[in-house]
């Protein structure tokens, strides 16, 4: 009894096979007949030919859509009859979906529930093929990205892991794809390794870079950047995420009063990195950012941080006095530096006024004060900015 079951099975899935691409080859067929007519007529007749070739060309783009949509949906039923298949079968079936590209997508996602994780993996893999060559083709990829999002909630590491890979090549754009994905990506910001996590910053920046150069809002990757990512209890996760902000060019209160923050940071290199970002953001907004960064001056207890801000109170000063501008709106707040209890601060405010070539008459006098200062590297530090203004002179 179970031999004549098990044959029946096969006959049945044999039978289904014949079945589905028999109906391939006819759909194929009819349509292209019809197409080979179209173009048999409008070769025979010379008048109104313009008119016939717009008419053949919208008969193949209709062609090609019912194709596409037909080929999709039938792919996708088949799924479920590979169940009992073995790994190879399954595994042929995945390249055969990549091979034929955007037609496949809506399969290689249903192979996302398989029992097998390598068989999850190799679906991503393959929908990641497809994303990046529809992409780099300049066609629509929503499809694609959204079933990388989907296989972002896996149970397993390597599956999410694959899938954060393939998303940060297909870099969504497109308001469909973007609803979908950054939202996906978000969500598991934190889950993970720290290298897993330090992944999913990579993909949101890449995706919040490509929204930036064609004018999209990076609102939403900022803020994911901002409120989990800058308070990772991993060095390297909150470097990246200072990183990836700066990279989208998120130049807007939000961003510079966390990084101002992030001047207080434990690690000596993430405050490095947020004086790198504040600088490159803060010089073409610097109206916004100097009286943040004199606000913070003049309130923060810490010595350290006051250093930090004297750098990129500075640093911001050079770029406007390169492009004409004379930099007096971070001239004041250095002044006040130069006066700071912490003679490193003062030492460092002293420096950056004269690596900005401060040429006012408020930076010469208290650069002349500070020749009287108690400390001798302060004493040093204005004499050497005195001679660098005067050069410039």
């Amino acid at each position: 009894m179970i031999q004549k079951r098990f044959g029946r099975n096969a006959n049945t899935k044999r039978w289904f096979w014949v079945i589905t691409i028999a109906a391939a080859l006819l759909f194929g067929f009819g349509i292209s007949q019809m197409v080979q007519f179209q173009e048999a007529t409008a070769e025979s007749q010379e008048d109104g030919f313009s008119q016939l070739a717009t008419e053949l060309d919208a008969v193949k783009a209709k062609h090609n859509m019912l194709q596409a949509k037909w080929q999709s949906e039938l792919l996708a039923q088949i799924v479920p009859t590979l169940a009992d298949e073995p790994r190879d079968v399954k595994r042929q079936f995945v390249d055969f979906l990549e091979k034929i590209g955007s037609p496949g997508t809506p399969a290689l996602v249903a192979m996302l529930q398989d029992p097998s994780e390598k068989m999850r993996k190799k679906a991503v893999e393959a929908l990641g093929e497809i994303g990046e060559d529809e992409r780099k083709a300049g066609r629509n990829y929503d499809a694609a990205a959204i079933g990388l999002a989907m296989a972002l909630k896996d149970a397993s590491d390597d599956v999410f892991r694959e899938a954060i890979r393939e998303l940060d090549d297909v870099r969504p754009t497109s308001a469909k794809s973007v609803a979908v994905v950054v939202p996906a990506l978000i969500e598991v910001r934190t889950k993970g390794s720290s290298s897993a996590r330090d992944d999913v910053l990579d993909a949101l920046g890449r995706i919040g870079e490509d929204l930036a150069k064609n004018g999209q809002s990076t609102d939403t990757i900022r803020d994911a950047l901002i409120i989990a990512s800058l308070n990772d209890n991993s060095t390297k996760v909150r470097t990246n995420a200072i990183a990836e902000l700066s990279d989208i060019r998120a130049a807007s209160t939000e961003t510079f009063k966390a990084l101002i923050g992030v001047l207080s940071d434990k690690s000596k290199s993430v405050r490095a990195r947020a004086e790198d970002a504040l600088i490159k953001l803060g010089k073409g907004a610097a109206a916004t950012v100097a009286p943040m960064l004199a606000d913070a001056l003049t309130s923060s207890q810490s010595a350290v941080t006051r250093g930090h801000i004297v750098d990129v109170l500075g640093g911001i000063g050079e770029e406007l006095v390169e492009s004409g501008d004379s930099g007096e709106m971070v001239v004041k707040p250095l002044l006040v530096a130069l006066e700071d209890s912490a003679k490193d601060v003062r030492r460092n405010a002293a420096d950056e006024l004269g690596e900005m070539r401060a040429t006012s008459p408020d930076a010469r006098a208290a650069l002349t004060q500070a020749l009287n200062d108690s400390s001798k590297a302060v004493r040093n530090a204005a004499k050497k900015a005195i001679r660098r203004i005067e050069a410039v002179k």
